[in-house]
């Protein structure tokens, strides 16, 4: 899935601010919507200048930051919330190249460190990757080395010191205009700014009025990119958006130096890669509770209507991926799962998609719209979900030849880290081997 805000890299010199490129950006910009279209002008109104000069000038010319934010992401199906998960982001940076970024969510914890010579992530208390070479402030914002949860290229514009968020903002815009003049959650004067995409997106962000102004919040409505890319087929009353509230920013005072500095823990696991980590990781298995036992039996009711028994794929390896139709991280997921039984040909594994309470009419029409060759199985009622002990999806378990549940994987790591997980974990089930059943 692309990133809903494009970004180019800077290639300022660090000891020379962005505000000549940035005004640039204001004072005269255009946009190509496609290569065979005119190009459209995109004209920044005055009153829009007057709100985001004096902030972007401000976080451009900053020698120190910090700032807490926390981001929920909300998925909507006919207005009603179906999923909420909230996460938090705390930064602190002094300009051009040292800073922390430690991103919080409910099943993982990362941070980022560079102290202008050394850039480390922290990929939990006791595991820890060192990555070649630094990234000043700008070139994090344009391109995060490692995961750092949904785009997090617009709260990082607007949290580390000596970045141009114009970038972020005005590149492929239609359109940013103010809406109102308000006061935000009933008490803080504030201004709020509405910009349109080329793909369609919104955001909607609200600063303060003071003389050096302040993000308060900044809500992105991804659901017009997700329909016009087509790269997921999204229903009817589909939507996705991302909150991001600064619960506390500043671009002034004191910022210690040991903030920027990884301290590595006792008995701590370096790791060579973000994919040698995810793979360390999958055979933990994080706790699912069937994982190593004789999978229950089970019958699979298929798109067709047609029933298929656990008993008829004994002596095979079976893969059964648990989805919804508005589960961004199951959609990304299933194409590489898809390829991944291409490559072994197919010949003794069964991989079936297994949508988990939605309506079969629904699911039809849904899967209709995709080019999914994989057998689809629907569970409306998720008694197949409960029967598997089912928490989150995507969940992906695999089950070998002899009935024992040997991998299970919670969410989607990655194309890359995926695609390797499942090549080996074929391997050894294909040949008879073990993976959580092993006696090592």
């Amino acid at each position: 899935m692309d990133r809903c805000f494009m970004t180019l890299h800077s290639t300022r010199s660090t000891s020379v601010r962005v505000t000549t490129a940035f005004i640039a950006v204001l004072t005269s910009f255009h946009v190509t919507l496609r290569a065979d279209e005119p190009k459209e002008r995109f004209e920044v109104s005055e009153e829009v200048k007057e709100v985001l000069v004096p902030l972007f000038s401000a976080i451009s010319k900053a020698d120190v930051s910090r700032a807490t934010v926390r981001l929920s992401a909300e998925t909507v199906m006919n207005g009603v919330v179906v999923e909420t998960e909230e996460s938090t982001y705390q930064i602190a940076s002094r300009h051009p190249d040292a800073y922390t970024i430690y991103y919080k969510a409910p099943d993982q914890r990362r941070r980022l460190y560079c102290d202008g010579r050394n850039s480390v992530v922290a990929l939990s208390t006791t595991a820890f990757l060192r990555l070649p070479g630094i990234a000043d402030c700008q070139e994090i914002t344009n391109e995060p080395p490692i995961d750092l949860g949904t785009y997090p290229e617009p709260v990082l514009s607007l949290s580390l010191a000596g970045v141009d968020p114009a970038f972020t903002f005005l590149s492929g815009m239609r359109s940013v205009r103010l809406i109102e003049r308000t006061k935000f959650r009933g008490r803080t004067d504030s201004v709020r700014l509405r910009g349109v995409q080329d793909d369609g997106v919104t955001w909607d962000l609200w600063l303060t009025t003071d003389e050096q102004p302040q993000p308060l919040r900044l809500l992105v409505d991804l659901t017009p990119m997700l329909t016009a890319t087509k790269q997921v087929a999204v229903p009817e009353g589909y939507g996705h958006s991302l909150r991001y509230d600064f619960l506390s920013w500043r671009i002034s005072g004191e910022v210690d130096d040991r903030l920027f500095t990884f301290a590595e823990p006792e008995s701590a696991i370096e790791y060579k890669s973000m994919e040698s980590y995810a793979r360390a990781q999958a055979r933990k298995q994080g706790g699912y509770e069937l994982l190593g036992q004789r999978a229950p039996g089970y019958d699979l009711t298929l798109l067709s209507g047609k029933k298929v028994s656990h008993r008829a794929l004994d002596g095979k390896v079976v893969v059964l991926d648990f989805w919804s139709t508005w589960c961004g991280p199951c959609l990304e997921a299933m194409p590489t799962i898809e390829s991944s039984w291409n490559r072994i040909g197919r010949q003794d594994v069964v991989v079936v998609a297994v949508n988990v309470g939605e309506f079969p009419a629904h699911v039809k029409g849904f899967s209709g719209e995709l080019d999914w060759k994989l057998p689809i199985a629907v569970d409306p009622k998720g008694e197949l979900a409960e029967i598997f002990k089912v928490q989150k999806i995507p969940l992906t378990i695999l089950i070998s030849a002899d009935g024992i549940i040997e991998a299970a994987h919670v969410g989607f790591p990655g194309k890359e880290a995926l695609a390797e997980l499942f090549a080996e974990e074929f391997e050894i089930l294909l040949s008879g081997g073990k993976i959580a059943s092993s006696p090592d």
